[in-house]
């Protein structure tokens, strides 16, 4: 599971509550950086924030 936002105390809650669950979390701080992370890993579930600075939800 990938969760982008671009605050870091949303990212930190997501992987406290997803974490302990059993999901595979992958934190990552803008859409640029997702779009080029998942070029290159698989990803199942994208959690995204809707607007974030440049490239968005």
């Amino acid at each position: 599971m990938l969760c982008v936002d671009d605050e870091p105390m949303n990212l930190n809650l997501l992987d406290a509550v997803l974490s302990p669950r059993g999901y595979d979390v992958i934190l990552c701080e803008s859409g640029r950086k997702a779009m080029d992370l998942m070029a290159n890993i698989p990803v199942d579930l994208v959690l995204l924030d809707v607007m974030m600075p440049g490239l968005d939800g």
